[in-house]
């Protein structure tokens, strides 16, 4: 019996965006909205292993299914395909919201929500993406082809973090979302990843095409035995995961200088501090802590230009405190 045999036409949606644009963040203020009778699903993808936005969401109070360690553009197919299910089969939500990773080339995954038994078991909407308008100004940005198709393939298009963008930066977002074609169903700014909820409901455009449907590489991974540590990389991006035992604690104050220091595209968290437990999520020199009950063990996953492995291996060492 096919797992998903009496479930019919979830609402589906898909929330993509390059590294740290913020789409967690949007994505737990859309299920802020969600009318309290109904049971909204996630099914997050991470290009690290070490897997932190399950956390992030489970601490929020939302039904989540993980796939960690690369992208689900590598992962559609049967391993995909068996979470789908299974999330649907388990939770039976009443709208499922998928978060690709940033590395990701939403094509693929795009494809198989909309085909096979996935056409009789899903109802798949208007496709989001964020977008941070100063990333616009920097040909490391516009040139890549997996940041090209994620705005080519959406039907709403949102500059987040307008606070901290220019009018240069503004101006130029505008540029890209007017001269799409087809036309995207909504343009927007934003800040925070404030979204509209009415946006998941308007309806997703077929005839959108990818300029680049062969992108992105199959992501290779590395693994160390020091601290349980892993590392990745694709497409010219490096992660770097570390994980600890629950009883290392590290020096909150120090944590954030260093982190600030390191330049990195994006770092999450989940990490045992001496003023309490915290999720770590940013990007650059914008990092929030946000407290939380205990977790059975600290975890963080960074992602850089260059492999920063060895730098926040260096970092987080200082920044331990030493048990008595």
């Amino acid at each position: 019996m096919n797992a998903t045999q009496n479930i019919i036409n979830t609402p589906t949606n898909l929330v993509m965006g390059f590294l740290g644009v913020g789409k967690t963040t949007a994505i737990l203020d859309l299920i802020k909205q969600k009318p309290k009778h109904e049971n909204w699903a996630v099914l997050v993808n991470e290009f690290g292993k070490v897997g932190i936005d399950g956390a992030i969401y489970a601490n929020a109070g939302v039904t989540v299914k993980e796939i960690a360690g690369g992208c689900l553009c590598c992962a559609v197919g049967v391993p995909f395909q068996i979470s789908l299910n299974r999330l649907l089969k388990e939770v039976r939500p009443d709208r499922l919201l998928i978060e690709p990773t940033g590395l990701g080339h939403p094509q693929k995954v795009l494809n198989m929500l909309v085909s096979g038994s996935n056409q009789q078991v899903l109802d798949v909407r208007a496709s989001i993406c964020l977008l941070d308008p100063e990333k616009l100004k920097d040909s490391r940005y516009t040139t890549h082809e997996n940041f090209i198709d994620q705005i080519a393939l959406s039907d709403v298009l949102v500059a987040n973090k307008t606070d901290l963008a220019d009018k240069q930066a503004i101006n130029l977002f505008h540029q890209y979302a007017e001269n799409s074609n087809p036309q995207k169903a909504l343009i927007s700014e934003t800040q925070q990843g404030q979204l509209d909820i009415s946006w998941l409901d308007l309806q997703r455009n077929p005839e959108r095409k990818a300029e680049f449907p062969n992108a992105h590489q199959q992501t290779k991974f590395s693994a160390n035995t020091p601290n349980h540590s892993l590392s990745n990389k694709a497409d010219g991006y490096h992660s770097s995961g570390h994980i600890f035992p629950k009883e290392t604690v590290f020096d909150y104050g120090l944590l954030d200088k260093v982190f600030q220091q390191l330049n990195l595209e994006r770092i999450k968290g989940v990490i045992n501090t001496d003023q309490g437990w915290f999720i770590v999520n940013g990007s650059g020199s914008t990092i929030d802590y946000i407290a939380i009950q205990t977790s059975n063990k600290s975890r963080i996953e960074a992602i850089s230009r260059e492999n920063s492995f060895q730098a926040v291996s260096n970092a987080l060492s200082q920044c331990k405190i030493e048990q008595t």
